[in-house]
């Protein structure tokens, strides 16, 4: 007898989805067995529901600061609020600070998150000073098992900015120790420029942010980052894509058969610019912007071709009143958005329950393709026997109207205030354990692991 059998369910398997029970001995996932023949010593009834790979979001940031205001959640209430969403696995940032070690920054990371952390863990390094010294500490990294150095193409004012030719020879190095590159892909002298010009007009509102930061300056960071790509041979990762038109550069890229791969984010398929009209407008302003809704449409597209190769959720909980404190002007509301939970939700309904992506899509970009480009997809991102037993339980006739009040915590707004959405977890199943039941976490604080990542398993087109 198996210690847990998810039984009844459309369970949705590497070769698509079928009636099954999955039979669970401690942490792992022991076969998949026929519909309800199954033996547990504890059973979830799934009839009619679906059972999902638990989710991989490889692009949040929990206990974080930026441009004045630090998030609500941490690693112990972020967790539980991805749980909460049907996530199991996310991967979060170090930072190196300038004139600081690359190691210490991770280090000290980790110290935050080990004690409290609700879920299994990885960590890109933010990189943000290039040098002899921080060149030579990347193998090091790389033997503590992170895989992944994100930079910023923007973002002087706040420490962050690499210059090209400092991107450059990372990348040249970062191909010789095996890591790849998740890239915040802006251009910032056309933005930076633009910025200024509005701000001396008067222009302060927060569609401003939007036209400020044009689909161009995407398209030119990401042709860009191909070309050093191509050059230096590192592998390539594009975060938060919106500009429907890079698409193309994308997929070009990898015909050619360059280690490029994407993800656009929940918020640019559930909102488009006349979000920014709205009472609220500061609550929408993140970067890249909100675009229009035929790019939105490219980026469905995008999706369902394979192009784009996971949905995440860009998790950054600044509360209502830190949103607030900025209002004034676009230059000075903190950029980004709560969604860490509504990931499940938003993308179910938008994309599956609309008919725009089939179940099968759905679960790659929600945990399969994510966990294998981000070096977890021997042990994340499958329902199959030797993996981890992370599950997703989804009611998908059961309907909610999102709000304020829906998410874990006290963050004060929700982005997606007034969608019904369909694709709740009524279960999430995390290293064997059933975590959450209808909304309540019944785990504990700091059962979560930090992941030493492999190198990249990359989606064929």
């Amino acid at each position: 007898m198996s210690d847990l059998v998810i039984a009844n369910g459309t369970v949705v398997l590497p070769d698509g989805p079928r009636q099954a029970d999955v039979l669970i001995s401690g942490e792992t996932i022991e076969a998949i067995v026929d519909a309800g023949t199954g033996q547990g010593a504890e059973r979830v009834d799934a009839t009619g529901r679906i059972v999902l790979p638990g989710g991989v979001d490889p692009h949040v940031h929990l206990m974080v600061g930026f441009m004045g205001q630090r998030s609500i959640y941490d690693f112990e209430s972020g967790g539980i609020a991805a749980l909460r969403g049907g996530t199991t696995t996310i991967v979060d940032f170090a930072l190196q600070r300038r004139g600081g070690s690359i190691l210490s920054g991770f280090r000290h990371r980790r110290k935050q998150a080990d004690p409290v952390v609700t879920l299994d863990y990885g960590l890109h390094q933010i990189i943000t000073d290039v040098n002899a010294d921080t060149l030579g500490e990347l193998a090091a990294l790389r033997a503590e098992g992170v895989a992944s150095l994100k930079v910023y193409m923007i973002y002087e004012e706040d420490g962050l900015k690499v210059e090209d030719g400092a991107l450059y020879a990372l990348m040249q190095q970062a191909a010789r120790d095996e890591l790849m590159l998740v890239l915040h892909a802006e251009n910032a002298g056309i933005i930076e420029r633009l910025r200024a010009e509005a701000v001396a007009a008067g222009h302060t509102h927060p569609r401003w942010h939007a036209r400020t930061r044009p689909p161009i300056t995407e398209i030119e960071a990401i042709s860009r980052a191909i070309l050093f790509c191509e050059d230096t041979g590192c592998p390539v990762h594009i975060l938060h894509l919106v500009a429907g038109q890079a698409i193309d550069l994308i997929e070009a890229a990898r015909r050619k058969g360059l280690p490029v791969t994407a993800e656009t984010c929940t918020h640019y398929l559930a909102l488009d610019e006349s979000a920014l009209e709205r009472p609220n407008p500061h609550e929408y302003v993140m970067s890249p912007p909100l675009r229009s809704t035929a790019n939105q449409a490219m980026l469905w597209e995008g999706l369902k071709r394979g192009v784009l190769n996971a949905v995440t959720s860009d998790e950054v909980s600044y509360s209502a009143a830190a949103k607030a404190m900025g209002a004034a002007s676009f230059a000075t509301i903190a950029n980004g958005c709560t969604g860490i939970e509504a990931r499940l939700p938003v993308l179910y309904t938008l994309g599956v329950a609309e008919g725009r992506i089939s179940l099968q899509r759905f679960a790659e970009l929600f945990s399969t393709w994510p966990a294998d480009i981000f070096g977890f997809g021997d042990s994340k991102g499958r329902i199959a026997p030797g993996y981890d037993a992370d599950l997703a339980v989804i009611d998908p006739q059961k309907k909610r109207v999102i709000g304020k009040d829906t998410d874990y915590g006290d963050v004060g707004y929700n982005p997606y205030e007034g969608m019904e959405l369909t694709g709740w977890a009524s279960e999430t199943i995390y290293r064997g354990k059933v975590t959450v039941r209808d909304g309540e976490f019944l785990g504990t604080p700091g059962q979560g692991r930090f992941l030493r990542r492999a190198n990249a398993k990359r989606p064929q087109l």
